[in-house]
């Protein structure tokens, strides 16, 4: 798994951890905060990506399709007017494939800042639209697979084996809504459903660490979404 795609698992893992364990540590917290709500989310999206994938299939290389798992982390604060405000972190991963000693692949992801409004309809279940602002970004990575010992890398003898990364990113907007139920009324465990349409015409040039790589084929992260999210609601 290469370096991007394994830190999105990564994230995704980690907050899956501290949900669990930092619930007792968010309900102390509750009176600094004011009420809210953290989470994390699991689900799919599509990604904008056919012009990328027709140009790999021209040349020989493995493809991916328009569909990506998202994995992500956010949270909010509840204002007395019903106004939410609160960040999201969502990855994006697409896939990896073995190609000519390589493994090539493909992940992103965005991070945005919203603003809501909450229609609580019951003590129990609310919903909300969303609207967020932010940045994203998605990277194509080819990986070598090749091995070389430490004394020869060192002495010139061998290359390292290395790794090509070509991203392209820029400013994004989630427009969304979300529903949500809480067992125990407002405030403890919640389950909820996201759904929504991410918005990333990236107009940048592919790049890489040193160089601007022009002339490359179209390729974002916009597209529909849908997630399942489990967290902790809190209230003062």
């Amino acid at each position: 798994m290469a370096g991007i795609e394994r830190r999105i698992a990564l994230a995704g893992l980690l907050a899956l951890a501290f949900s669990a364990a930092g619930a007792a540590r968010v309900e102390a917290q509750a009176e600094l905060l004011g009420p809210g709500a953290g989470f994390i989310s699991v689900g799919g999206a599509g990604i904008a990506t056919g012009e990328l994938d027709d140009w790999l299939a021209t040349r020989g290389y493995p493809t991916f399709g328009g569909t990506a798992v998202a994995l992500g982390l956010g949270g909010y604060r509840i204002l007395p007017s019903g106004v939410m405000l609160g960040g999201e972190f969502n990855g994006l991963i697409v896939g990896e494939e073995a190609h000519e000693g390589s493994e090539v692949g493909i992940g992103g992801g965005s991070a945005t800042l919203g603003v809501g409004y909450l229609v609580n309809l019951s003590p129990r279940a609310r919903v909300y639209p969303r609207l967020g602002l932010g940045i994203g970004g998605m990277a194509l990575w080819i990986e070598s697979q090749d091995t070389a010992r430490f004394e020869e890398v060192v002495a010139g003898q061998a290359p390292a084996p290395d790794e090509t990364v070509l991203s392209r990113d820029g400013l994004v907007v989630d427009v969304g809504a979300g529903a949500e139920f809480l067992p125990r009324g407002r405030r403890g465990p919640l389950i909820g459903l996201r759904a929504g349409y991410l918005a990333g015409p990236f107009t940048s040039d592919w790049d890489t660490n040193e160089h601007t790589v022009i002339g490359g084929p179209e390729a974002s992260i916009s597209g529909p979404y849908l997630r399942m999210t489990i967290g902790w609601a809190w209230r003062r």
